[in-house]
Protein backbone atom coordinates (compact mmCIF):
# COMPACT_ATOMS: atom_id res chain seq x y z
CA UNK A 1 0.00 0.00 0.00
CA UNK A 2 2.02 3.09 -0.61
CA UNK A 3 0.39 6.82 -0.90
CA UNK A 4 -1.18 7.97 -4.05
CA UNK A 5 -1.81 11.31 -5.55
CA UNK A 6 -4.09 11.14 -8.62
CA UNK A 7 -6.19 13.21 -10.05
CA UNK A 8 -9.86 12.60 -9.05
CA UNK A 9 -12.43 15.31 -8.53
CA UNK A 10 -13.42 15.08 -4.99
CA UNK A 11 -17.24 16.62 -4.17
CA UNK A 12 -18.45 18.17 -0.82
CA UNK A 13 -21.59 16.08 0.40
CA UNK A 14 -23.09 17.87 3.23
CA UNK A 15 -20.54 19.88 4.44
CA UNK A 16 -22.05 23.23 4.70
CA UNK A 17 -20.19 23.93 8.19
CA UNK A 18 -17.60 23.38 6.27
CA UNK A 19 -18.14 26.06 4.15
CA UNK A 20 -19.43 28.62 6.55
CA UNK A 21 -17.83 27.67 9.86
CA UNK A 22 -19.64 28.11 12.72
CA UNK A 23 -18.54 31.75 14.38
CA UNK A 24 -18.78 30.49 17.74
CA UNK A 25 -15.85 27.82 17.53
CA UNK A 26 -12.80 29.53 18.80
CA UNK A 27 -10.54 27.46 16.70
CA UNK A 28 -12.05 28.38 13.58
CA UNK A 29 -12.35 31.61 14.09
CA UNK A 30 -8.72 31.60 14.55
CA UNK A 31 -6.12 33.01 11.61
CA UNK A 32 -5.28 29.68 10.34
CA UNK A 33 -8.73 28.76 10.44
CA UNK A 34 -9.44 30.55 7.51
CA UNK A 35 -6.62 29.29 4.96
CA UNK A 36 -6.75 25.84 6.95
CA UNK A 37 -10.14 24.10 7.39
CA UNK A 38 -11.18 20.78 9.86
CA UNK A 39 -13.89 19.73 11.12
CA UNK A 40 -12.19 16.08 12.80
CA UNK A 41 -11.05 16.51 16.14
CA UNK A 42 -8.13 14.32 15.79
CA UNK A 43 -7.27 16.22 12.01
CA UNK A 44 -7.50 19.31 13.78
CA UNK A 45 -5.57 18.37 17.01
CA UNK A 46 -2.93 17.30 14.22
CA UNK A 47 -3.06 20.75 12.02
CA UNK A 48 -3.06 21.91 15.75
CA UNK A 49 0.62 20.54 16.64
CA UNK A 50 2.18 21.25 13.31
CA UNK A 51 1.43 24.62 13.48
CA UNK A 52 2.86 24.61 16.72
CA UNK A 53 6.19 23.30 15.42
CA UNK A 54 6.87 24.37 12.08
CA UNK A 55 8.15 27.77 11.45
CA UNK A 56 7.60 27.03 7.77
CA UNK A 57 4.32 25.52 7.91
CA UNK A 58 2.85 29.28 9.83
CA UNK A 59 4.72 31.26 7.37
CA UNK A 60 2.66 29.27 4.78
CA UNK A 61 -0.46 29.74 6.86
CA UNK A 62 0.58 33.62 7.05
CA UNK A 63 0.91 34.05 3.35
CA UNK A 64 -2.68 32.10 2.54
CA UNK A 65 -4.23 34.01 4.68
CA UNK A 66 -3.53 37.38 2.87
CA UNK A 67 -4.44 35.72 -0.20
CA UNK A 68 -8.01 33.85 0.62
CA UNK A 69 -7.20 30.80 -0.52
CA UNK A 70 -7.61 27.26 1.85
CA UNK A 71 -7.21 23.88 1.97
CA UNK A 72 -10.15 22.23 3.46
CA UNK A 73 -8.79 18.56 5.37
CA UNK A 74 -11.61 16.17 5.21
CA UNK A 75 -12.05 12.29 6.11
CA UNK A 76 -13.67 9.77 3.71
CA UNK A 77 -17.25 10.35 4.62
CA UNK A 78 -17.28 13.81 4.54
CA UNK A 79 -16.21 12.74 -0.18
CA UNK A 80 -17.73 11.45 -2.92
CA UNK A 81 -15.33 10.55 -6.00
CA UNK A 82 -15.64 11.29 -9.36
CA UNK A 83 -13.14 9.93 -11.97
CA UNK A 84 -13.97 12.47 -14.58
CA UNK A 85 -15.33 15.77 -15.35
CA UNK A 86 -18.24 14.43 -17.70
CA UNK A 87 -18.68 11.31 -15.67
CA UNK A 88 -22.26 11.13 -14.00
CA UNK A 89 -21.30 8.34 -11.33
CA UNK A 90 -20.24 9.22 -8.01
CA UNK A 91 -18.29 6.53 -5.84
CA UNK A 92 -17.27 6.44 -1.94
CA UNK A 93 -13.40 7.33 -1.66
CA UNK A 94 -11.50 4.57 -1.99
CA UNK A 95 -11.23 2.61 1.94
CA UNK A 96 -7.92 1.37 1.37
CA UNK A 97 -6.48 4.52 0.50
CA UNK A 98 -4.77 6.80 3.34
CA UNK A 99 -4.92 10.06 1.18
CA UNK A 100 -5.51 12.06 -1.33
CA UNK A 101 -5.53 15.46 -2.78
CA UNK A 102 -7.28 17.38 -5.64
CA UNK A 103 -7.08 21.07 -6.00
CA UNK A 104 -10.52 22.76 -7.30
CA UNK A 105 -9.85 24.29 -10.12
CA UNK A 106 -12.01 27.19 -11.52
CA UNK A 107 -11.61 29.48 -15.06
CA UNK A 108 -9.60 26.91 -16.59
CA UNK A 109 -6.36 26.90 -14.50
CA UNK A 110 -7.16 29.13 -11.05
CA UNK A 111 -7.08 27.14 -7.81
CA UNK A 112 -8.60 29.09 -4.68
CA UNK A 113 -9.25 25.55 -2.71
CA UNK A 114 -7.95 22.18 -2.56
CA UNK A 115 -9.64 19.62 -0.94
CA UNK A 116 -7.50 17.14 1.24
CA UNK A 117 -8.96 13.63 2.52
CA UNK A 118 -6.79 12.11 5.13
CA UNK A 119 -8.40 8.22 5.76
CA UNK A 120 -8.73 8.30 9.44
CA UNK A 121 -10.69 4.98 10.21
CA UNK A 122 -7.89 2.93 8.22
CA UNK A 123 -4.90 4.68 9.98
CA UNK A 124 -6.52 3.30 13.46
CA UNK A 125 -7.83 0.21 12.34
CA UNK A 126 -4.08 -0.50 10.65
CA UNK A 127 -2.71 0.66 14.36
CA UNK A 128 -5.59 -1.26 16.09
CA UNK A 129 -4.38 -4.55 14.44
CA UNK A 130 -1.17 -3.89 16.73
CA UNK A 131 -1.51 -4.40 19.65
CA UNK A 132 2.02 -2.60 21.20
CA UNK A 133 1.39 0.60 19.09
CA UNK A 134 0.86 3.58 21.34
CA UNK A 135 -1.48 6.71 20.87
CA UNK A 136 2.08 8.48 20.20
CA UNK A 137 2.83 6.61 17.36
CA UNK A 138 -0.57 7.24 15.41
CA UNK A 139 -0.46 10.82 16.45
CA UNK A 140 3.40 10.80 14.83
CA UNK A 141 1.82 8.84 11.65
CA UNK A 142 -0.94 11.50 11.51
CA UNK A 143 1.27 14.15 11.46
CA UNK A 144 2.96 12.68 8.92
CA UNK A 145 0.60 12.21 6.37
CA UNK A 146 -1.08 15.67 6.93
CA UNK A 147 2.59 17.18 6.26
CA UNK A 148 2.65 15.64 3.19
CA UNK A 149 -0.52 16.16 1.92
CA UNK A 150 -1.12 19.54 2.72
CA UNK A 151 2.57 21.13 3.21
CA UNK A 152 3.78 18.91 0.04
CA UNK A 153 0.71 18.98 -2.50
CA UNK A 154 -1.50 21.61 -1.10
CA UNK A 155 0.45 24.02 -0.11
CA UNK A 156 2.34 24.77 -3.48
CA UNK A 157 -0.97 24.93 -5.47
CA UNK A 158 -2.58 27.52 -3.09
CA UNK A 159 0.58 29.67 -3.18
CA UNK A 160 0.45 29.74 -6.97
CA UNK A 161 -2.95 30.34 -6.80
CA UNK A 162 -3.22 27.97 -9.70
CA UNK A 163 -2.06 25.01 -11.56
CA UNK A 164 1.35 26.29 -11.91
CA UNK A 165 1.89 24.99 -8.19
CA UNK A 166 1.85 21.49 -8.72
CA UNK A 167 4.96 19.77 -6.46
CA UNK A 168 4.34 16.04 -7.45
CA UNK A 169 5.96 13.13 -5.69
CA UNK A 170 8.80 11.05 -7.46
CA UNK A 171 8.45 10.31 -11.07
CA UNK A 172 9.75 6.92 -12.81
CA UNK A 173 13.36 7.57 -11.96
CA UNK A 174 13.68 9.93 -9.65
CA UNK A 175 14.91 9.70 -6.50
CA UNK A 176 12.41 10.44 -3.46
CA UNK A 177 14.32 12.24 -1.69
CA UNK A 178 14.50 15.08 -5.26
CA UNK A 179 10.73 14.39 -5.36
CA UNK A 180 8.92 18.05 -5.02
CA UNK A 181 6.15 17.27 -2.29
CA UNK A 182 8.94 14.61 -0.69
CA UNK A 183 11.60 17.70 -0.31
CA UNK A 184 8.64 19.65 1.05
CA UNK A 185 8.00 17.34 3.51
CA UNK A 186 10.93 16.67 4.67
CA UNK A 187 11.53 20.28 5.73
CA UNK A 188 8.57 20.45 7.81
CA UNK A 189 9.52 16.91 9.29
CA UNK A 190 13.06 18.15 10.05
CA UNK A 191 11.65 20.96 12.22
CA UNK A 192 9.28 18.55 14.27
CA UNK A 193 11.59 15.54 15.12
CA UNK A 194 9.69 13.61 12.90
CA UNK A 195 12.73 11.57 11.12
CA UNK A 196 12.82 11.74 6.77
CA UNK A 197 11.01 10.57 4.77
CA UNK A 198 13.26 8.84 2.09
CA UNK A 199 11.28 6.75 -0.40
CA UNK A 200 8.10 6.60 -2.35
CA UNK A 201 6.41 4.15 0.08
CA UNK A 202 5.26 4.15 3.39
CA UNK A 203 8.60 3.17 4.97
CA UNK A 204 8.91 6.38 6.57
CA UNK A 205 5.73 5.80 8.87
CA UNK A 206 6.20 4.28 12.39
CA UNK A 207 3.15 1.97 11.27
CA UNK A 208 5.76 0.09 8.43
CA UNK A 209 8.57 -0.08 11.11
CA UNK A 210 6.46 -1.93 13.73
CA UNK A 211 5.13 -4.39 10.66
CA UNK A 212 9.15 -5.22 9.84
Amino acid sequence: MQLRWTWLLLWLIALVALAAPARTDPWIEGRQARALVAHHPMLRSSLERISSGSRLWREALQTLEESGRRAIVLTPDQVQVQDSPDSTILRPFDPGLLAEVSPVIVSGSQVPEVLVVVNVPLLRRLYHAQRWSSPADVNQDLDRIVIHEVYGHAFPYLLAGDVSGRCPDATPGQRAIDACAIQRENAVRSELRLGLRRDAGLNGLALTRRER
